[in-house]
This record gives C-alpha cells, structure tokens and sequence, in this order.
C-alpha cells in the first residue's frame, strides 16, 4: 500500500478563526457614562437640599440614592473593565513590539505596506555579510542598490516566503524591497565586526534556521543568532529517533528505508538511528518496495519524500518522520506521515505561537523549529516524553499542493491561516513514548 498507516485518522477543517481577530471596542456606551454620573450627582444633591427644606418626602430621596448607586456601580465596572480581548491584546502587543527598532546586530522582524498589502519582511542573521531576506510576496526581489535592480527571490519548501541572498555592510545601511511592483526601504544595523558566518543559513536548510530565528523574536528575544536547528542533534530528538525505531520494530516491520542529508544534525540522526535499528533487529535499506520510511535530513529533502509517496514514485508503508520536520509543506501531501513531538499544535500554548508569527509575519507557516525556539525564549518546556503524531488533509479534487505547503491547482486545498495544517489534523496516535 502506497502512503497508508495502521491507524486512520480523520480529515478535518482547521477550527474558526486562525488568524489573530483584531476587534474593536466599542466606544458608544462609556462615552454616555461620564455625563450620566454628573447628573446623577446633581440629582442626588438637589434631592438632599429639597429633604432638607422638608419639600421632598423620604421615598423620593431613597429612589434618589438607589439611582445614584446604580449609575456609580456602572461607572466603575466600564473604567475597570478591560478595554481588550485577550487576543486583540496580542495583536497590539505584536504590532508595538514590530515597530520598536532591532538591536544592533539581530535579525529584523519588519511589516512594510506594498501595493495595498501588509508584507513582512525578515532579514537573518541580521549581521555584516550574507543575509537570508524572507519576504511575504510571490514577486518579491531585494537588495541593497536604491535606484538599481533588486535581486529576485525564490520560494523554498517549508516556508511562504521568498527568499532573497543579499549581503549587508557593516553598520547602518538601507535594505530595499520591492513586491507588486512597489519598492520601499527599510533601516538595517548590522552592529560592528564580522563575527563567523551562520553557514546553515546558505544551505537548503536556511528557511528552518529563519523559521527558528522568527520564532524567538515573535517570543520576544532580541538575542543574536549564532547557531541554526541542523548545526547539531539535541538530546531531546536523539531520544525521539529512538523510541520511533522501538516503534517500528514493535509494529512488526523488520526494515526501514532511511533517508537523511550531509547535515551536521543529519549525519549524526543517521548514527542514531542506525544504531538502534541494531539493538531493535531492523534492517537500514534504501526507500521503496513498500517498507517503512524514515527521515531524518532537513524540510526540502523531507518535502521530497513525501511528495513522491504520495505519488507512487516511492512505495512505502507510511513515512516516519524526525521531529524537526514539524512544517507545511512536508505534511501536507498525502504519504502517511508520523512524527514524534512534545507537544500538541493545536492546544492554547501552540495556537498562541502561531498567532504571534501570522501577527508579526503575514502569511508564514508555523513549524516545530520555530515552536522549540519561542519555548526557549520564553522559558517553557516541553512535555518530557513524544507521542506519535498522524498528519491527514482533506482531499479536494482539482487542487494541487506547490512544493512549498500553500495550495496551488492540484490535490489538496491550503489556506494561509495561522494553522498548522489547514484542511487538516495532526493527531495523536500513541501514548508517551518509552525513551532510553
């Protein structure tokens, strides 16, 4: 069977909303409040002159003082009552922290107006040298030359940005960019010196390092970014690499088909993997002939895989997939994908990065990179052991899925909602994972 798994799992729409609601206060009802309480005063008063001339009898002043208190208690609930939702809170807070400059020297996390749109742009690592520009436009170019021509951009897997090399001097400098035919600046401070490149950021997995780099700005943190997600194996995943293997095995498959890449992170999953196919009595093959594949290299070969499952170019028996590869445009073909994470995306701590990032970055998808680094910058943890997680999308005859997750013209439809898989679940279907 070509992409299927043992356990189904229903196709979902995404739950309302998605996007952060940016709601208005109403203004009408405590604009009304102030005059009313001025002229309960002066009732009230009147009403204790007139008692006191004995012209008013006792039950009109009571109702007096019953008028009174009500209008007082209505005046104290509006000016203690939050004048914002919790959400629009958000959606205030992401826009004041967006115009608030970078640190010298830190990625830059900017919205510029382009032809009647709001188009984030963000530039990593923000330092002297080669920067990954991400900007939120299929037509997007960029670069450092004012009156002259702007680089062109490309889309890459993972992401719905266009991505743009461009190198940046030291020091203050003007980036432009330019999308639906409008070109705008923007201020750039790579800071002083030339500290080492960030050379994840030139390979294939440059949109993961900027998805992290995004991730801990929308968090907050204004700290300079030196390392990306495939510079090395965590502890964490080494982990979940393991219980996935255990899994296997357990479901009786006695070989698997590993895909990995050259990364530093990747080498080393390989490693792992390999030595606990051992110790589990499985056996490491090449992908196809219907047996299960693994994959540890990084979105875009991740990206490939699945797509050729989905395809028939590759049979395989599901796709297990390392917990990195949390990202659009790897889950969204149907190839029978589970992945172990430490979280659940769609609960209230997931949804709230996913929120912020759509807030600050129109349009881009959240991904587990991204996630892990808002959980850094903000001091959380995730949950101490990985479950299995199953991805399914709904099919919609006559839509088609580009190789960067958004939907096109061909078998699944995608919106850009702040979701992690729209059209779609990603669903539980184990309990915590034995580890070690």
């Amino acid at each position: 069977m070509t992409g299927s798994v043992r356990t189904q799992v229903p196709a979902a729409v995404p739950p309302g909303g998605g996007h952060l609601p940016h709601v208005q206060e109403s203004s009408s009802a405590w604009g009304i409040l102030p005059p009313l309480a001025l002229a309960a005063v002066v009732g009230l008063v009147c009403a204790a002159v007139l008692f006191r001339r004995k012209t008013l009898a006792r039950r009109y002043v009571v109702a007096s003082c019953t008028v009174f208190a009500l209008v007082l208690s209505l005046v104290l609930v509006a000016a203690l009552r939050p004048r914002d939702e919790p959400h629009t809170a958000a959606a205030h807070g992401a826009a004041a922290a967006d115009e608030r400059p970078s640190r010298p020297g830190t990625p830059v996390l900017r919205t510029l107006r382009l032809s009647g749109k709001q188009v984030g742009v963000l530039v990593v690592p923000g330092r002297p040298g080669r920067n990954l520009v991400g900007i939120g436009a299929d037509d997007a170019r960029a670069g450092t030359a004012g009156g002259g021509p702007l680089r062109k951009g490309q889309r890459r897997p993972g992401s719905a940005q266009t991505w743009v090399s461009v190198n940046l001097p030291e020091g203050s400098s003007t980036l432009w960019v330019s999308a639906g035919g409008e070109r705008k600046s923007l201020a750039v401070d790579t800071g002083s010196g030339r500290p080492a490149a960030v050379g994840a950021l030139d390979s294939a997995d440059g949109p993961e390092c900027a998805a992290a780099a995004a991730g801990a700005l929308v968090a907050g943190s204004d700290r300079p970014l030196t390392t990306c997600p495939s510079d090395r194996l965590t502890a964490r995943d080494a982990e979940a690499l393991r219980a996935t293997v255990r899994f296997i095995a357990g479901r009786g498959d006695r070989s698997v088909g590993l895909v990995s890449d050259g990364s530093p992170r990747g080498r080393t999953a390989a490693a792992v993997v390999r030595s606990a196919a051992r110790q589990e009595g499985v056996a490491l093959a090449a992908p196809g002939k219907g047996r299960p594949v693994l994959v540890t290299a990084g979105w875009a070969e991740a990206t490939s895989v699945t797509g050729a499952v989905e395809s028939g170019r590759t049979r395989a028996q599901g796709v297990y997939l390392a917990p990195w590869l949390l990202a659009r445009s790897v889950l969204t073909p149907s190839a029978g994908q589970l992945i172990p994470l430490r979280f659940t995306p769609r609960t209230e701590q997931a949804m709230a990065y996913a929120e912020a990032l759509a807030a600050r970055l129109p349009g881009e998808y959240p991904s587990g990179s991204g996630y892990a680094a808002w959980q850094r910058a903000r001091g959380e943890e995730p949950e101490p052991r990985p479950r299995l997680f199953a991805a399914s999308t709904a099919y919609v005859p006559g839509t088609m899925t580009s190789a960067d997750g958004g939907g096109t013209s061909g078998h699944h439809h995608s919106a850009a909602v702040a979701d992690w898989l729209p059209s779609g679940m990603i669903s539980p279907v184990s309990g915590p994972m034995r580890e070690g």
